[in-house]
């Protein structure tokens, strides 16, 4: 959500203020490009390749259980997973091999149906792609609406196939400035919900055929969301791993959380509060004002061991590491117009579409108290906001599995099934419509 201003902060601290259309812009290379999809596997299971970190020549992996990671590509043309290899047949043929150990098994890439296209919005040129199911009729289209990094959504996100391969069609753009979009970067928030409205128009005549449309945001995605239901009519809302308050409130449950963790308190929570107030100043006025109240706070701390708790993963953390300059000089460009004072609850509570927010128990990004209780006075009022909790899933919805080789990273058990049977069927995996999902074993 915050997470691109807190690491690109971290780079500019050394260097001098580049124009944000000097950003590199990458994509995955055309030869591996093709590969990308849903494998069938033996035994019911799959496998789903994509591009990862907006890199030429890297691949991620997902299998059907959850677990996922990186592909590293080796000499021979094949690419391992750690514990297995895998071997792409040429693009045409839709086969790969994957051998794990002594074990082979073959796979053969699902017939889901790639549209790609160019749309316009606010007059930026945009590049999207529509994927369906291989029948090609499906019910419901969801537009997917990226987080806060820069990679290319039509080539590294995995919703795409995840969601597709289920039933539900599902068109993804890559935003401004980044993959084959034009522009610069941006996280306007209400420049990327006109985006996402502009995405939805063009999903549309893709497929005219589909009545149900709705957006899937992940992340800051999930602030954007809500905003494109108020531009153009869905069917549905999915916000995932995301918050119910705006960037702000992040920060300062960012800093306490990291405080809390740290084994401080009181009087440690008291200097944060006033900590954030500051740095609420700072980002409020485009990092003009409150540079010298800063300073003040740094002398006055100087030395107090719970500062050094405060990580770097908020914007107050990245401001306490550097001077007044860097974050005057550097801070506004890559805050990429940031809506810093967005509020999300009056248009969640505002919206006619129906909702569903997928929320991980242990999110170290974006803690999400305060989202239960106001998603829960929300659904006091309104019955068809819906909210799933996965206890032990981080930011992403991933979590730590225990596997044979050790321990693996996954997404949460079921969290595409939900996701889709809900879109299709407003189908939940228990009763009631606050479900927190058992913990898997």
């Amino acid at each position: 959500m915050l997470m691109f201003l807190t690491a690109a902060l971290a780079v500019a601290a050394s260097t001098a203020p580049a124009p944000l259309d000097a950003i590199p812009q990458t994509r995955l290379d055309d030869e591996l490009r093709c590969h990308l999809g849903v494998y069938a596997l033996p035994a019911g299971r799959s496998l789903t390749i994509t591009g990862a970190d907006g890199q030429p020549r890297a691949l991620q992996y997902t299998f059907s259980n959850g677990q996922f990671g990186n592909l590293q590509e080796r000499e021979d043309g094949t690419y391992s997973g750690g514990s297995f290899v895998i071997r792409f047949e040429r693009c045409a043929a839709g086969k790969i091999k994957l051998t794990r150990g002594e074990l082979v098994e073959r796979g053969v890439r699902l017939r889901l149906i790639e549209k790609t296209t160019t749309f316009t919005s606010d007059g930026i040129r945009l590049h999207g792609k529509l994927v369906s199911p291989p029948s090609g009729d499906a019910k419901a289209l969801a537009v997917w609406i990226e987080g806060s990094n820069n990679d290319p959504s039509t080539d590294d996100s995995v919703w795409q196939y995840e969601l597709a391969s289920r039933g539900v069609a599902v068109f993804l753009y890559d935003k401004r400035g980044t993959g084959a979009s034009a522009g610069a970067p941006s996280s306007d928030f209400h420049a990327r919900a006109r985006d996402t409205a502009a995405a939805v128009k063009e999903a549309r005549r893709l497929a005219p055929g589909v009545r149900r449309v709705g957006v899937v945001g992940g992340s800051q995605g999930g602030w954007v969301a809500p905003l494109a239901a108020t531009l153009t009519p869905l069917d549905f809302v999915v916000a995932a791993f995301a918050m119910a308050e705006g960037p702000i409130a992040q920060d300062q449950a960012l800093v306490a959380q990291q405080l809390r963790q740290a084994g401080f308190d009181g009087a440690a929570l008291a200097g944060a509060e006033e900590l954030t107030a500051i740095t609420e100043k700072i980002v409020r006025s485009n990092m003009r004002d409150g540079l010298a109240d800063l300073d003040a706070f740094k002398s006055k701390y100087a030395g107090s061991p719970w500062l050094d708790a405060i990580q770097p993963r908020s914007y107050t953390g990245l401001f306490l590491k550097f001077n007044t300059e860097q974050i005057r000089t550097n801070g506004p460009a890559l805050a990429q117009g940031l809506s810093f004072d967005y509020e999300p609850r009056p248009v969640i509570e505002a919206i006619k579409a129906r909702q569903l927010w997928l929320l991980g128990g242990n999110d170290r990004q974006a803690p999400n108290a305060a989202t239960q209780t106001i998603l829960r006075q929300i659904q006091q009022r309104r019955r068809d906001i819906a909210v799933v909790v996965f206890p032990k899933a981080d930011h992403g919805l991933i979590e730590p599995v225990k596997t044979a080789d050790g321990v693996a990273m996954a997404y949460s058990a079921t969290l595409f099934e939900i996701t889709a049977d809900w879109i299709k069927h407003r189908k939940l995996p228990a009763p009631g419509n606050f479900i927190h999902m058992p913990n898997a074993d």
